[in-house]
Order: structure tokens, then C-alpha cells, then sequence
């Protein structure tokens, strides 16, 4: 890859940051719109996948033999809300300091930008006589930035991910290849109770006693875990939301939570479901009158634990060690991401992460993408779907 397609995946990257996509107080529509346009101007078929009104995964791809994997760029093109506390316009894409700032820069604009400029430098490749021996896929997905993940779930429902295929999510890693993803829950907990006067509390049945009673034994049941990973360490426990009560002077008769659940192998969905209802219920059982329900918020988001031995770990580490003279070793991240949801419908040991930028600037105010670490992963990308679908060097 020259020096001019890696100025590309600078400038689309600016462009797209320029475009908000912020899910859920907007849509991905002119996004879609923009990559449709630059896949159509490269002579590539550009399919569009409905998910729900208004919003649509981008699918374009580079044919090779339909009984081999397939190499699966699952990158997605919402991002969350700007949000408030920034220094700078979120959608002005600034350059400063070696930086391209703004929403969505790191996560994951520029590893979407990347991945494309990439497929493009294929394309001249296949133009110029090359004939590409594996499919390179490109699937832009909607609604990655919600617990639902509906834009990945039908990418695979719809056959756009399969289980041989190898999976690349280019999210914030900064360029390090991740193998190992914890799962995460969502759990809404619903307690009742029955209100009385608060000057005769025992006439009642102290729903938000309940709750509190049911955090601390939440805590306690996950500390008490002997599960730990080497590259995901221990089963965590936040109860980030609660809200419950009528008036100051009312026992409270309901209360409401919502809490986040990040388990490691050997765990499963069912067990971190199971360790929520088992505090609550044990909670509503000390406070005589209470009772709970506990509903998921989130599609099941198992843990993921990739291969690094496999054909994608190998052909991976190749190109990182071309592209950008990186030795990959297996790591791990605590937070959640398409790939993952592929692995875990699919039951393939073939997903990875990798992207520019760091999760530690995602979702905050003054997100920003390095501008090097952004270069780099477009030459790291391109050596990687040469690779895969030439199998050349």
C-alpha cells in the first residue's frame, strides 16, 4: 500500500466523523449513504441489509471460492452520543497534535475507514490481472452501540458471517490483537413490597431494603467466585441504576435496578443470570413481604475466547508483524463488541479485535484517533486481505 491510499484512510475517516451516528439519538442512514457511495466508485456491488426502519447494514465484498472462509471485516457505523464536557466541535474532525479528533474517531470510524482502504487496495490489485483465490467482506453494521446489537445479529442471521469465516471487528485496541472478551449482562431487577407510614415501617415490606440487601449479597456471591482467567480476570458485579419510592415519608413499595454483569469462562449466560436471581431472591427472603423479578437487557453475550493458533490467529500475526512489526500475544478487554456476538452465535474461535485508537478515549468527550496508529492499521489491514485472498506476500 502506497503512501496515498494510507492518506485516504485519514481523510474517509474524517469524513465519516463528520456525519453523526450517534445510536440511540440518531441513525447511521447518511453514513450508509457515504460508504455506499465510495464502495459503488470503486466497481464493487454494495447490498443493503434492512434491520429496522431507517436503518440498514452495508455489505460489500471481493469474490473468491464460495466453499472457502471467508476474511469478514464486522465493523459497525453508529457511535454513541456526543455527550456533553468537549473542547471541541465533535463533528468539526480536527486535526491537532498528530490527532484526528471527534465522535467516533477511535471508536470505530477509523478502523472502519482502514478496513475499506484496504479492500480498495485489493481491488486495484484484482484489476491489474490479480485473481483472489478467497471473499474479503466488508459488513457495516448498524445499533453495535446498544445491548441489543440488532445489525450484527442479522449479518449472521442472514448468512453474512459464518462459522469458517474469519471475523476482524477493527475496534480501539491500539493495534493490539485481542483474542479474549469477557462476557457481559445486562439485568433489570424489579422488587416489590407493600407501602405503609414510615413512622410504622413494620406494617409494610421495605422494597428498597430489599434491593440494597440484594446488592451487597450480589457483591458477595461474585467475589466469592473461583472463576479468574488469565487474560480476563475475575466475574464483576455494578449495580449502575436504581430508583425506587413514592414519598419520603411511604415505605417503599417498589424499587428498580439494573445491573451489569462481566463473567469469565467457565461461566456461562445462565450462570450470571442465576447469580442475580440468587441475590435477589435470597434478599427478598430476609425482608419478609418483598419479592423480585429480573428480566435481561441485553442480547446474551457469552465470553469469547479466540485461537491464536488457528488459520486467522496465524494469518493476523503475519500481517501485523508486516505491517507494522508488532508480535501479537493472546490479550483481553472486559468490554463487549460484534465479533464477540459472532463467536458466540457461530461458535467460532476465529474473532478477533484489532483497530487504531484506544478504548480509553472511546465514548468520552475529546475522542480522538491517532493519526500514525490510523496509517498503520490501513497498511496492516491491507497486507492482511492481500494475504487472505491472494495468498501472496
Amino acid at each position: 500500500m502506497d503512501a496515498t491510499l494510507q492518506d485516504e484512510a485519514v481523510e474517509l475517516t474524517r469524513d465519516l466523523v463528520r456525519i453523526p451516528s450517534e445510536n440511540p439519538t440518531g441513525t447511521e442512514a447518511r453514513v450508509a449513504e457515504r460508504l455506499e457511495d465510495y464502495l459503488l466508485r470503486l466497481g464493487l456491488p454494495v447490498e443493503r441489509d434492512r434491520v429496522a426502519e431507517g436503518r440498514e447494514n452495508v455489505v460489500a465484498e471481493i469474490g473468491g471460492s464460495a466453499s472457502q472462509p471467508a476474511l469478514v471485516f464486522l465493523n459497525h457505523m453508529d457511535t454513541v452520543p456526543a455527550g456533553e464536557g468537549w473542547t471541541r466541535d465533535p463533528f468539526a474532525a480536527e486535526f491537532a497534535d498528530g490527532k484526528l479528533w471527534g465522535r467516533g474517531a477511535c471508536d470505530m470510524k477509523g478502523g472502519l475507514a482502514a478496513a475499506l482502504v484496504a479492500l480498495k487496495a485489493l481491488k486495484g490489485k484484482v484489476d491489474r490481472g490479480a485473481r483472489p483465490r478467497r471473499t474479503v467482506r466488508c459488513c457495516m453494521v448498524v445499533d453495535e452501540e446498544s445491548p441489543w446489537m440488532r445489525g450484527a445479529a442479522a449479518a449472521i442471521e442472514r448468512g453474512r458471517v459464518g462459522a469458517r469465516d474469519i471475523v476482524l471487528a477493527c475496534e480501539p485496541t491500539r493495534m493490539r490483537l485481542v483474542t479474549a472478551q469477557k462476557g457481559a449482562m445486562w439485568y433489570e431487577v424489579l422488587v416489590s413490597g407493600r407501602s405503609a407510614h414510615a413512622s410504622v415501617p413494620h406494617a409494610g415490606a421495605d422494597a428498597l431494603l430489599a434491593a440494597a440487601r440484594a446488592v451487597l449479597r450480589l457483591h458477595a456471591a461474585a467475589a466469592a467466585l473461583q472463576a479468574s482467567d488469565p487474560l480476563l480476570g475475575r466475574t464483576t458485579v455494578v449495580a449502575s441504576v436504581i430508583a425506587g419510592g413514592r414519598k419520603t415519608n411511604v415505605v417503599a413499595d417498589r424499587c428498580r435496578m439494573e445491573v451489569d454483569v462481566r463473567f469469565v469462562p467457565p461461566l456461562g449466560v445462565g450462570d450470571a443470570r442465576r447469580l442475580v436471581e440468587g441475590a435477589a431472591a435470597a434478599a427478598c427472603a430476609e425482608t419478609p413481604g418483598t419479592a423480585a423479578e429480573v428480566r435481561a437487557l441485553s442480547v446474551d453475550r457469552p465470553p469469547v475466547l479466540a485461537d491464536l493458533g488457528s488459520e486467522g490467529g496465524r494469518i493476523l500475526a503475519l500481517a501485523l508483524r508486516e505491517g507494522a512489526g508488532l508480535a501479537p500475544e493472546p490479550a483481553g478487554v472486559s468490554y463487549y463488541s460484534d465479533a464477540g456476538l459472532a463467536a458466540a452465535r457461530t461458535g467460532s474461535r476465529q474473532c478477533f479485535l484489532l483497530g487504531p485508537g484506544s478504548v480509553e478515549q472511546a465514548h468520552g468527550p475529546d475522542e480522538f484517533v491517532d493519526v500514525g496508529e490510523l496509517r498503520r492499521a490501513a497498511l496492516v489491514f491491507a497486507r492482511l486481505t492481500e494475504r487472505f485472498a491472494l495468498g501472496g506476500g
